[in-house]
């Protein structure tokens, strides 16, 4: 049987956040795209995140405020209604502005085809962080994503994975830029 675990916490005095840490079924490790965990925040104070080589994707949406992101050894500055997707096995580290606070969505998820999927992303021209003309599909995607995982419907990790590969549809159609083709 499916776990998860609903946490409304603060987790320091510098954010508030809001998650679902998923656990996904065996079928869904083995067979389908999984969520591992999905949330929001709120900055409170400034701080900064830093992670690798985790075995997950992650995707998030600036609210409101700013930020950077440091990837591949580049420094992306973050603005609301800004979208990342990033490899997590890669270092990575995003933080808020001290001016300017941020509040993101956010989602951390994976699957047999992920890393496929990401490499044809990048190979289409697909940066980590996107300026989507309409931010609101991923923010309503994102927040659906959340209701899905916070039910008990017996078809939870077929509706996830549907809702993941909705996600995947917008980034990737976000990622066609021919001019920066990568081989």
């Amino acid at each position: 049987m499916e776990q998860h675990e609903k946490n409304m916490f603060t987790a320091s005095t510098s954010v508030q956040s809001d998650r679902i840490l998923y656990t996904a079924s065996s079928f869904a490790k083995s067979n389908l795209l999984y969520l591992q965990e999905i949330g929001s925040l709120t900055a409170l104070a400034p701080h900064t995140s830093r992670r690798e080589k985790l075995l997950s994707c992650l995707c998030f949406v600036v609210l409101e405020g700013s930020g950077q992101l440091a990837y591949e050894n580049r420094m992306y500055p973050l603005k609301t209604g800004d979208v990342v997707f990033i490899d997590c096995h890669k270092p990575y580290s995003h933080s808020t502005a001290v001016e300017d606070l941020w509040s993101l969505q956010w989602c951390h998820f994976y699957g047999i085809t992920v890393q496929a999927i990401y490499a044809k992303y990048r190979e289409r021209g697909g940066e980590p962080v996107i300026h989507p003309k309409d931010v609101s599909h991923y923010k309503n995607l994102l927040a659906e994503l959340y209701g899905v995982a916070n039910t008990d419907d017996h078809v939870r990790d077929m509706r996830i994975h549907e809702k993941l590969s909705s996600l995947l549809t917008y980034l990737m159609s976000e990622s066609w830029h021919p001019e920066k083709h990568r081989t």
